[in-house]
Order: structure tokens, then sequence, then C-alpha cells
């Protein structure tokens, strides 16, 4: 998983670091927030925080229930959390906090008029709007094989999708192929593997999670994986779907094999979800073209979130959205000049019990070197990758308590020719010793 992908494009015109003023002479302005993602609801926490803000409040949803956790998603499905445990405010803080929450399909938006300030639903209400925020998020990227469009073909983004996948594997005898070997493969795997699914596990790299670590720590994660039962289609290509009476049956790879499936979760990345804001004549490239101060080329108009491009940026990470949120309630407050700026994200996961934690340049260049524990009998893998006297990269799996530590010893450019010598023993060791 990667904090930014790559693209091409303009960013838009910047304006000055004021606060954004109605159209409207009146003390009270509309604001009007599309989304209830993670990114909106924390713009929406930190713009409460401001209790004379002097914005009437309105946030549109296509979900029927107010913002959750997305990430939480697989322990919902595995069953460890339940709905509750991954809501990230209740309905009843929207109403104390003055926030008329709209919720369901009827609110989702099929029109966006920039020049009236207006938005229109699908159940055809419109809302007039002082400033409108954009939290649009992210759609699942498909792939275009034969029978894609089969029932039983799914991706793994909300709670319908997660609804789905516990039907059906209420069925006896039911079997699961995952496509994608990412960090949401792999949760979407384990959770079904929970609720007694036989799954196998399809990916073009050969190992699992192959942006996160190399291969001694994939094959440390696919060997606990087999332990549950979850199976391993590596370097391997996905030919098409087979089906039977419109519904899925079975997963074809170019390699000839065919492997049975009553239900197929495709988990092969996102894209920006910027279809309707294509037609309004907003700048779009990829994403929502935004400056760093979350602007659009409408003053009128802020976006955040996985929807958004900024300069060549996109963002598929909590982190980053968060930050989004912090800098449009500034913008809209006209409380500091605050701006965003994409920094390397460490990747500091959890599959099914395994931790694991992964940043910098884990994989040695010539003139670089390798630190290496290999505890595999127990589980414990490190690897420490240095340049000079500073840590260039560090990959742990097991035990990744120590990785922030690294983290800030990589993003500080630490001299650590003094501790070289035991740095891989963690932090712990440091000060015991």
């Amino acid at each position: 998983m990667t904090a930014a992908l790559q693209a091409k494009s303009p960013q838009p015109v910047e304006s000055s670091p004021q606060p954004v003023e109605s159209s409207r002479q009146s003390s009270t302005r509309k604001l009007l927030v599309v989304g209830n993602g993670m990114g909106s609801v924390r713009f929406l926490e930190k713009l409460a925080e401001q209790s004379d803000h002097q914005y009437q409040v309105t946030v549109l949803s296509e979900e029927p229930c107010p913002g959750y956790n997305r990430i939480q998603l697989s322990k919902l499905l595995a069953g460890s959390v339940d709905l509750q445990g991954i809501q990230l405010q209740p309905e009843s803080w929207y109403q104390d906090q003055k926030i008329s929450l709209l919720s369901g399909s009827d609110y989702r938006v099929s029109d966006l008029d920039l020049e009236s300030k207006k938005v229109a639903t699908e159940g055809g209400q419109s809302f007039d709007y002082d400033h409108l925020v954009l939290a649009t998020g992210s759609l699942p990227n498909r792939i275009p094989v034969a029978g894609a469009d089969l029932e039983g073909v799914m991706a793994f983004r909300n709670l319908d999708d997660v609804e789905q996948m516990l039907t059906a594997s209420s069925s006896p005898e039911s079997r699961a192929v995952v496509i994608g070997g990412g960090l949401l493969g792999l949760e979407c795997a384990s959770g079904l593997a929970r609720r007694g699914m036989k799954v196998t596990v399809v990916d073009t790299m050969p190992i699992p999670m192959a942006r996160q670590l190399d291969e001694k720590a994939g094959k440390l994660l696919q060997s606990a994986l087999e332990k549950i039962g979850i199976e391993f289609r590596c370097n391997a290509m996905l030919d098409s779907y087979t089906g039977e009476d419109g519904k899925v049956t079975g997963v074809l790879l170019k390699e000839g094999e065919c492997l049975k499936a009553s239900l197929v979760v495709v988990t092969a990345g996102v894209r920006p979800n910027v279809e309707l804001i294509r037609e309004t004549g907003l700048e779009c490239d990829r994403g929502i073209l935004v400056n760093d101060r979350m602007q659009t080329s409408d003053p009128s108009v802020t976006a955040i979130g996985e929807c958004v491009q900024l300069n060549t940026n996109l963002f598929g990470l909590v982190a980053p959205v968060y930050g989004h949120a912090q800098v449009a309630v500034h913008r809209l407050l006209g409380t500091s000049g605050e701006r965003f700026e994409p920094v390397p994200i460490p990747t500091s996961l959890k599959v099914d019990g395994i931790d694991l934690f992964s940043s910098g340049q884990f994989i040695a260049e010539e003139n670089d070197e390798e630190i290496i524990i290999d505890a595999a009998g127990v589980g414990i893998y490190r690897k420490l990758v240095i340049s000079g006297n500073k840590l260039k990269g560090a990959l742990l799996y097991g035990d990744a308590s120590d990785g922030l530590w690294y983290q800030e010893l990589m993003e500080t450019g630490q001299d650590i020719s003094d501790i070289r010598d035991r740095l891989i023993f963690g932090k712990r060791y440091l000060s015991a010793a």
C-alpha cells in the first residue's frame, strides 16, 4: 500500500488564506459536506472544536448509517468487532453538534451546479450552500475480464460488501477466491477463513504484500496464513470468471487452473470517486485538483480525502486524509496559513494477529549495509538497512514495537554510529544496556 500514486496535472490557482466568505448577507453561513467517511468525520470533529465557527452544517451521505472506520471492516467481517465498535461518532454526536446528517441512498448526490451553488440528490431534494466540502472518497477498481458482472464477484469497500460476504460464508461448502495479495486482500481472506470458508488468494506478485515486505518476510507471512487454511496462488494471472445462471462458479487463471468459487472478492486498488465531479467543470485529473490548502478551482469548494489530487499525489492512507481535514478547517475559518505537505508514511500493520512494520528503503542498494535477525522458528524477523551512519530502512515481522523509534531515527537523520552494533535489538535493549 502506498500513500501516493503518480499522475500529471496542473494545480488550481491558489486563493489567499482568508476566511471563506458567504455570498449571502447572513451571519450564519451554509456549509454543505458531501460524504461521511473517515476524512469527513475528522473534518467535522475539528470544525466542532471551534464553537464559534458560525456555519450551519449539513452532511449528505449515501450510506445508511453514520460514518465508520473503514479500516476496521475486516474485523467486522471476522466477527471480532460489531458495527457500534467501528462507528466513528454516534448519531447523538451530530445532534449535539447541531449537524444535520442526512443518510441513505436518497441522499446520493445526482447533480452539482457550481454557478448557482446548489446540490441535487437522488431523492429529488435540493440543497444550496455558501461553501461546499467534497469528501466523496474512492471507488474500487474493477478488472475488465469476462464474467466480471456475474453475481458473487464483488469488492470489499463498505458495510453492504461485508453483509454479502457474511451471507456467502453461511452456506455450507462455500469457497472464496480473493484477487489481490495486498493488505486488504489478506485481511479479507483472513476474515472469510475465520467464518469457515475455504479461501484462495490469487496474486500476480511472488509473495504477499510484496510492496511492503522482502522475500523472507513475505514467505513467513504466507506460511502463517496457510496454517489457518488460506491457500495461495502467487505469480498467477487472472484470465476470467466462470458462471452458471448468472452466478460465479470459478476463477480461471491464465496458467490454465480453474479455482472453484461461490464468492470472488476483488481487491485491486481504488480510484478517486470523481465521475460526477468531472461534469461540473471543477478541475480534475485523476482526482479533484486542489492546492496545499485543499482549495479546488472554485474558491467556494474545498475537497479532502481519497477523491483529491495535490500536484501528482493521490492519497490512500488515513494519515494524510486526516491532514487534509485539519488544513481544510483552518482554511474555512481563516485561523492560520496551515498548508498540507505530503510526507512518506511508514506501513505499520497487523495481519491476522501478526505485527508488521516497514518504512524507508528496506531493500539494500550497492554500498548499503544490511543487519538482520532471522528467528523464523519463533516468528521474528528484523532487517535494517544502513547507509553511511544513518538508518535508511527498517522491516520488522512478528514484533513491530520498535517501528516508530526506527522511523524517528530515519526522519531525523540521526547519526547511529555509536549504537550501530546494537541497533537491531531495539530501543528497550539500548535503554536497559
